[in-house]
């Protein structure tokens, strides 16, 4: 016959009594996501480029928005909140006008982070719409850029990801983002 000694019969009157559980599980924090949404024959061939960001404190919920194309919305922009698939279904329904009515994005690449602060990126996506829409220095690249490191403090210092003057939105997408290891593309 096995000899309990006292202090497992203490150890296990803890337990039945529920004062001493089991460890808890850790939890790794939710990572933040972003994803550049692209429309290849905007803007003349040079591309137009739109965002998403995922809310870290709800991994169900997206904002999501544009700057400076006539096709989805006014110049001056627009965001939204929703789902993954309305966010998906957006970009989606979008069609060209310039084009047959063709869809006008077709592609995404995102990334995750390891950080995500959706109210700074609200907050920067407000800056950048209030300065107006400029071609070269205040477009749909500057504002998806402005909004992504807004949200993550990982993405803004990222030398890899270079400021968007001087860029189209096609070379981004095409150069940058792959070269600052953001995943492959996806089509819509």
């Amino acid at each position: 016959m096995t000899q309990v000694t006292a202090p497992v019969i203490g150890a296990l009157a803890l337990l039945s009594t529920g004062m001493v559980t089991a460890p808890v599980k850790a939890e790794a924090a939710t990572l933040g996501r972003v994803c550049m949404f692209e429309a290849p024959r905007g803007a003349y061939g040079a591309g137009h480029a739109a965002f998403a960001i995922r809310d870290r404190s709800d991994t169900r919920r997206w904002t999501y928005g544009s700057f400076g194309s006539t096709n989805d919305a006014p110049k001056s922009g627009w965001i939204k909140s929703g789902s993954w698939d309305s966010v998906r279904q957006h970009f989606i329904s979008v069609r060209d006008k310039d084009h047959n009515n063709a869809r006008y994005y077709t592609r995404y690449r995102c990334v995750n982070t390891r950080d995500g602060d959706l109210k700074r990126a609200k907050s920067w996506y407000t800056t950048v719409k209030n300065r107006g829409y400029n071609v070269t220095t205040n477009n749909c690249l500057h504002m998806s850029m402005a909004v992504f490191k807004g949200y993550s403090e990982t993405l803004r210092k990222d030398t890899r990801l270079k400021s968007a003057t001087g860029w189209t939105p096609n070379n981004y997408y095409r150069d940058v983002l792959p070269a600052a290891r953001w995943e492959t593309s996806h089509s819509l």
